[in-house]
């Protein structure tokens, strides 16, 4: 049954998102708000498809630590590609902060780039930091932003641990912006790198935001604890 379930949600999947995206392909003339306006439907569709075919449902506690207005940074625990999906449609227009070997995806990279989305090189991590703060800086003296970013840096299996990359830390100094800390255990049920996905319904934890905290090793202690604990 599992099987059968992957199956035709990956049939769904992607004939669905490569007649999509080709339909509206030429993105170089859209603005950034119609763009939006796709990739919100894109993300929302893919979460009903998983939820109607797979059996993944998710329920959200601590909706009300969102903040109303400003620019903050989202900082989730990545176990699957469910909550990339989850994350662009409870935040839309929000930025993501992605490893750059994602911006080589065809087709795919037109809509980041229209969308804002930044890439850093992990093998080249002070330059791409500070490219990073830039770009952050420079968005949100124009317009209040909601930046997303896995400060694991790669996908975890549950129950594994790994050192949180820093970036985060340094947006939140440097750029001034609270951190609004999410933990999900996505990867109990959509697994990573495995075809048959497992029906279960997804915790998806909005924990308090971490507000003007210099020290370093306090705000990393603090996401490790949430992620792993």
């Amino acid at each position: 049954m599992r099987f059968l379930r992957s199956f035709t949600f990956y049939i769904f999947f992607y004939t669905g998102t490569i007649f999509y995206f080709l339909i509206f392909s030429p993105v170089s003339f859209f603005t950034r708000n119609f763009v939006v306006i796709l990739s919100t439907f894109w993300t929302k569709s893919v979460i009903k498809l998983s939820k109607l075919i797979l059996g993944i449902k998710y329920e959200i506690e601590g909706y009300e630590n969102i903040p109303k207005s400003g620019s903050f940074v989202v900082a989730s625990n990545h176990q699957s590609a469910w909550e990339t999906f989850f994350l662009g449609s409870l935040f839309p227009g929000s930025i993501f902060i992605l490893k750059y070997e994602l911006k080589k995806i065809p087709i795919f990279s037109q809509y980041f780039k229209k969308l804002g989305f930044i890439f850093v090189k992990r093998d080249k991590a002070f330059d791409s930091l500070k490219i990073l703060l830039k770009s952050v800086k420079k968005l949100i003296s124009k317009n209040n932003c909601i930046f997303v970013i896995f400060p694991e840096g790669t996908r975890i299996k549950p129950g594994e641990r790994i050192k949180l990359n820093s970036g985060v830390f340094a947006i939140h100094k440097f750029a001034n912006l609270p951190i609004l800390p999410i933990k999900l255990n996505s990867g109990k049920y959509w697994i990573n790198k495995k075809f048959n996905k497992r029906e279960g319904k997804i915790i998806v934890k909005i924990l308090p935001l971490i507000n003007k905290e210099d020290d370093k090793k306090k705000v990393m202690t603090k996401l490790e604890n949430y992620y792993y604990n």
